[in-house]
């Protein structure tokens, strides 16, 4: 027979388990890097380019291309920020639109650079062409 004190512990665990499965979806943002920073990728130094909730998103640029993406939260400080690839094309067009496309009949493999960081609420994603990155090995393959 259950006792009412199993019942609840039952219950406050289930809740538990539901509530962190809700925590692990998080939203993905996906932005034109290159469209934000526009003009500004000829003079170089630090360009504000976007603010994603509180954060503020600047892109270091030298010498035409973008070396390094800043994201600082007023609270947390310089948040860690990561370089992914995809094949794909994920950047906004035009605001609200998200292209997810494929490239057809084409001999050479193209590739996106973004940089990525987590808010602690969601995922923001910049992303540029392959002309006003510098593509190293250090870029990792981006998984949706």
């Amino acid at each position: 027979m259950l006792s009412r004190r199993m019942v609840l512990s039952l219950l406050a665990s289930a809740s538990g388990v539901a509530a962190s499965g809700i925590a692990l979806a998080k939203k993905k943002n996906h932005h034109n890097g290159s469209a934000l920073l526009g003009d500004k990728i000829k003079q170089n130094g630090k360009h504000k380019i976007h603010k994603a909730g509180k954060v503020d998103v600047s892109a270091d640029v030298r010498n035409g291309k973008v070396i390094g993406l800043t994201a600082t939260d007023p609270g947390k400080g310089n948040l860690p920020v990561r370089k992914v690839k995809s094949r794909q094309k994920l950047a906004e067009a035009s605001p609200g639109l998200v292209q997810a496309g494929m490239q057809l009949a084409q001999a050479t493999i193209v590739y996106y650079y973004g940089y990525w960081f987590d808010d602690g609420v969601d995922d923001w994603y910049y992303w540029f062409p392959a002309d006003v990155v510098i593509v190293d090995e250090t870029w990792v393959e981006y998984t949706a």
